[in-house]
């Protein structure tokens, strides 16, 4: 592992952390304590200041005093992070406050401080989740610069109920979808790449093996040509859309493959090949009487079964 990356990671883990100690960094760098000491002199040649605490529960600690007037934004930059501001506020990351605090600290060395119009409404994890996900999402960056195997006990959504089951994962990278935080790998359980949702994750342990190559895979690549994050088989999908459903439709890219085709001055015909078959049935479903679907067969059984037992539910 270089230097710099060993710096990164430490950086890593103090953020991550009210407090850690020398010891612990050491160790999950694979360096001595001593390498640690420089590795803190180097951050703060770069402006990033580390305190330090003595004592039985001493350690290291992050301060963040680096002055940012010489930071050069144009006007556009500064929409972009304000508008990213709001989002991350609404949405309750695991690095939300120090992100308002950057935000706050940019925008005001430019004077940049007039009313927001910008607003963004999503659903909110407990705080409780967010808390344990700073040390996670922590430890799975690390792991994955360095990489370390995760074993882990993960909660997964069955069909009839939750299961359990203990997994070992080559951690690839991590991302967000709809507000929560996602990590992907090689699943050595299910022999291919799947995605974990880290609240869903009971117990894990960054293990010393390690894996020595990542299998071929494209995220961006899987991202186009899904609908959400699910990588199942593709479907041809064909939906007759009313309005004003249409309307919405035809204002946002379902799949880069997509073909709307106007019927009428209400009606679409929408035309696509996706993968990710438990969200396109939400998708469809979300549109209520305003879609029919056309193409294929499975997808509108499905349906129909799922408005039978919606309806014997109110009966």
């Amino acid at each position: 592992m270089s230097k710099i990356s060993n710096m990164l990671n430490m950086y890593f883990l103090i953020q991550g952390r009210k407090i850690i100690s020398v010891e612990e960094i050491a160790k999950k760098l694979e360096v001595s304590t001593r390498m640690v000491k420089e590795y803190r002199k180097d951050l703060e040649y770069a402006g990033i200041y580390i305190g330090s605490k003595l004592g039985r529960y001493g350690g290291y600690y992050l301060e963040n005093k680096r002055s940012l007037e010489g930071v050069s934004c144009t006007n556009a930059e500064l929409s972009a992070l304000k508008m990213a501001r709001e989002t991350i506020k609404s949405g309750k990351y695991q690095y939300g406050t120090q992100f308002e605090i950057l935000a706050s600290k940019i925008l005001n060395s430019k004077n940049y401080m007039e009313i927001e119009y910008y607003h963004n409404i999503s659903m909110q994890q407990p705080d409780e989740i967010i808390e344990k996900e700073k040390i996670l999402w922590t430890d799975i960056n690390i792991a994955i610069n360095q990489n370390r195997k995760i074993n882990m006990k993960y909660k997964s959504l069955g069909l009839d109920k939750v299961q359990v089951k203990e997994r070992v994962v080559d951690p690839y990278g991590i991302f967000d979808y709809k507000g929560a935080t996602y990590f992907y790998g090689y699943c050595n359980r299910s022999k291919d790449i799947r995605f974990f949702k880290l609240s869903r994750i009971l117990e894990y342990k960054v293990c010393n093996e390690k894996f020595d190559s990542k299998l071929k895979f494209d995220f961006d690549e899987v991202k186009e040509k899904s609908f959400g994050i699910y990588t199942d088989k593709q479907i041809d999908l064909k939906l007759k859309i009313h309005y004003p459903m249409s309307e919405i439709v035809k204002e946002q890219r379902i799949a880069k493959n997509q073909k709307i085709t106007q019927l009428d001055e209400k009606t679409i015909y929408f035309e696509a090949k996706m993968s990710g078959y438990t969200e396109i049935k939400t998708w469809v479903m979300s549109m209520g009487s305003k879609v029919e679907v056309i193409e294929p067969m499975e997808l509108k059984e499905d349906i129909l079964n799922e408005i039978k037992s919606i309806s014997n539910i109110y009966k």
